[in-house]
């Protein structure tokens, strides 16, 4: 097709544009620079405009039917009465008057949305349409084709046309000699050499003057591929027609400077996108460093936090062990001999001791809940100091630029720390089952003891018996044996006493690790939830930040790809 090396580059530019159009509204541009990026597309559209000029019957329809490979003669494109017809691309074949001597035809044709043909009547039909064909259409012409038939190349009114076209528009200007099937190639040469000795004669210079056969390019159109429709097209004479008409279109100045300046254009509404782009990463780069620094200093406040309620579980293991001790004298008592010989009012029921898991509990309570108390205050005053650094340092960011500091205190942090710490311990002591520990020893032991009143009966009937039969040397003999065997009785009572005891004290020694992991549990586990609260806001922003920054650093691959490609383009427009 004409002019398809200009077309190609001219679609080439027309994507690059529409990627641009679209790069700015991915990145957020304004909306004056898409504006101006879809005017440069639309102006990209203006089709050539050709001018065809001749007298009546001189083949102007045959001929841009084998130049353009339309049959405007057969779809009714071409009118022959005298009018001047513009003919335009559009959805339905359609006739809009102008003026009384101008009409617009809308033809469903591909060729017109790169081409508008203006047909002008017989210049020897109507000489009053020849000032409005020179003053409306020869100045915007991209080429006007003067078409003089072969038989009679000499008529007046065309060489008469041409004088009153301006000699600076006289670059546009070509002749055609149409009909040259109907003459010899002897007869063409003179033909043709005289014309040229002609316009140097009246107008100083020569036109591109080309011979062909509208005919035999109509023919050659129909006519399948092969040898045949190559020689009709090389005997026509338009190969060369339609060579000299594609350069003129594809190296059109005008044109091409326009291609030049859009892309100039481009190129500095892209620069200016990359500019903002930049700044945009930079902004957004700022910002998920400003989130990491907050969630870096989040877990810093969190050892920080947790290394100040250290020396508060050393305390507490020291009260720790002297609740131990108070608990192990308490004991003593509690597994003493004398103990041991109770028993309830009736029925041999058992009198329960004082509990001594409560007694472990309140003291450890009485001795360190003041220190916790004290600890949930430095936790609530760690918090609270954070949330003001973040509020402060992410305003704009994280927070509204109004948005106000947080309250000075939040009594809920220290409620539930000190009720945190209360079930921990509460926890702890229940689970040393101290009262369980004892119970089964002192319950042996007064089993055991109980023997000892049933065996004093016995004894003094021995000693009674013995003093009878043997006097009180037999008597002595059976009382000693008789408190041998009470002795026996108690030394066992005794050594469960004992044994209880020990277990107790062994456990209340082993316990103290296991009362710091749960403390320093409990404290690990408050603090971080605590401190967790920020996690929600400041983890979901760093993504949102990290996403951006990904979006944002592909965005500029794709501009500097368009850049790129853009700088290739303006290249080959200069080569």
């Amino acid at each position: 097709m004409i002019g398809d090396e200009y077309f190609q580059l001219r679609t080439r530019l027309s994507s690059e544009l529409h990627a641009l159009a679209e790069a700015i509204r991915d990145a957020g541009g304004d909306t004056e620079a898409i504006a101006i990026t879809e005017n440069l597309i639309a102006s990209l559209k203006d089709p050539f405009v050709f001018v065809v000029v001749g007298e009546v019957n001189v083949g102007k329809s045959t001929f841009l039917n084998a130049l353009f490979g339309q049959d405007f003669s057969r779809t009714g494109v071409m009118p022959t009465t005298d009018k001047i017809y513009f003919f335009k691309h559009g959805p339905r074949h359609e006739i809009v008057p102008i003026t009384p001597t101008l009409d617009e035809v809308h033809v469903p044709l591909d060729l017109l949305k790169d081409f508008h043909i203006v047909d002008t009547p017989g210049t020897n039909s109507i000489e009053d349409e020849h000032q409005e064909i020179t003053e409306r259409f020869v100045p915007i012409a991209d080429l006007v084709i003067f078409v003089f038939s072969a038989m009679n190349p000499w008529g007046a009114s065309a060489w008469q046309f041409l004088d009153k076209v301006h000699r600076h528009w006289m670059r546009h200007v070509i002749f055609v000699l149409q009909q040259c099937d109907l003459r010899t190639q002897e007869e063409i040469s003179v033909i043709t050499d005289y014309m040229g000795q002609l316009s140097r004669q009246r107008y100083g210079q020569d036109f591109p003057l080309f011979a062909v056969s509208g005919r035999d390019a109509s023919l050659a159109r129909r006519a399948p591929e092969g040898g045949e429709r190559q020689r009709l097209l090389e005997e026509s004479g338009f190969l060369a027609l339609e060579q000299h008409v594609s350069t003129l279109v594809g190296k059109n100045a005008a044109r091409l400077n326009k291609l030049s300046s859009t892309v100039r254009m481009a190129r500095q509404l892209l620069n200016h996108l990359r500019e903002n782009l930049e700044q945009q990463i930079q902004l957004v780069q700022q910002t998920a460093g400003l989130i990491q620094e907050f969630l870096t200093e989040r877990e810093m406040q969190v050892d920080r936090t947790l290394k100040k309620i250290l020396p508060a579980l050393d305390a507490t293991e020291r009260d720790y062990h002297e609740s131990c001790v108070r608990v192990a004298d308490m004991a003593d008592d509690v597994l003493s001999t004398s103990q041991a010989f109770k028993k309830g009012p009736g029925e041999e029921e058992e009198i329960k001791p004082e509990s001594l898991d409560h007694r472990l509990f309140q003291d450890l309570q009485h001795r360190s809940g003041d220190r916790w108390r004290q600890v949930g205050i430095i936790l609530e005053e760690d918090y609270l100091q954070y949330d003001r650094f973040l509020h402060v340092q992410g305003r704009g960011s994280l927070f509204p630029s109004d948005a106000p500091l947080p309250a000075e205190t939040d009594p809920d942090i220290r409620r539930l720390f000190a009720v945190h710490i209360d079930s921990t311990i509460r926890r702890f002591v229940l689970g040393l089952k101290l009262d369980e520990a004892i119970e089964p020893g002192l319950l042996r032991a007064r089993k055991r003891a109980r023997w000892v009143p049933w065996l004093i009966l016995p004894v003094i009937t021995a000693v009674a018996i013995a003093w009878y039969f043997d006097g009180p040397i037999g008597a002595a003999i059976t009382g000693a044996g008789g408190l041998l065997l009470l002795g026996f009785a108690l030394l066992i009572t005794q050594t469960t006493l004992n044994s209880t005891r020990a277990q107790l004290a062994d456990r209340l020694e082993t316990s103290t690790v296991k009362l710091r992991e749960m403390l320093q549990t409990q404290v690990h586990h408050d603090v971080s939830t605590l401190f967790g609260r920020f996690l929600p806001l400041l983890e979901p922003a760093k993504e949102d930040a990290q996403a951006r920054e990904q979006y944002l650093l592909a965005q500029r691959d794709r501009l500097q790809t368009l850049s790129e490609s853009l700088h290739a383009f303006q290249h080959e427009l200069v080569r």
